[in-house]
């Protein structure tokens, strides 16, 4: 055989090697890429599952202690005083301790769910713990309690969507006088990094926060 011929035949084996190195390649890609997607979608459940999980579980323990202290501190300084704007953290001069302790439990529960933006309006608009706010002012002796079950997270089908999930969350609600309702709450939560919200909304609560309101009366 001549130089010529074996050169030739070589060439073709190599470009027949290279298309199927090249073919394998492809076939690896979307499986990994596949992968990825499950990881990242199980991360954005998760980080909404915990989100929902710490907003209607209530008492929170913690939470009350700071809570209290907070409404202590504005009671013995006033409430329309510059001190008492100093507690909410509007003072530009410094934030008083019982405002830091808030802000630490925010950034425990709630730190590494939100993106850094969207987690500062949490502490800024004081978002964060909304249904825990029944106990801001009550008595001791009033209490109540939340228990959340039975959450769905689901991506959205719409590919032009596709950070878009929405939730709904079976909550129940034991007022002070141990009377039991429940209540449906449905939201939407944009995932901007795998676990990490960028936005969540509840959209429906199922009367609940109406509810909480009421009792407090």
């Amino acid at each position: 055989m001549c130089n010529k011929q074996i050169k030739k035949i070589g060439s073709i084996l190599l470009l027949m090697s290279l298309c199927f190195l090249f073919a394998g390649c492809s076939e690896e890609n979307p499986d990994n890429k596949e992968e990825v997607d499950i990881s990242s979608e199980e991360k954005n459940r998760e980080a909404v599952q915990a989100v929902l999980e710490s907003e209607f579980t209530v008492p929170n323990e913690e939470y009350l202690v700071i809570v209290k202290n907070i409404d202590k501190k504005m009671t013995e300084i006033g409430s329309h005083t510059p001190e008492a704007n100093e507690v909410n953290g509007v003072e530009e001069s410094g934030v008083s301790d019982e405002w830091h302790a808030y802000e630490d439990l925010v950034k425990k529960v709630y730190g590494p769910y939100f993106m850094d933006y969207t987690f500062d309006t949490l502490i800024s608009n004081v978002i964060a713990f909304r249904y825990h706010y029944g106990y801001l002012g009550f008595s001791e002796n009033v209490r109540y309690e939340m228990k959340v079950s039975d959450i769905q997270v689901t991506k959205s089908e719409n590919n032009n969507t596709p950070k878009f999930y929405d939730f709904t969350a079976q909550v129940e609600y034991t007022n002070n006088a141990d009377e039991v309702s429940q209540h449906k709450v449905k939201g939407t939560a944009i995932l901007s990094e795998p676990g990490k919200i960028g936005k969540f909304e509840i959209r429906d609560d199922g009367g609940l926060g109406e509810k909480v309101s009421l009792d407090r009366q």
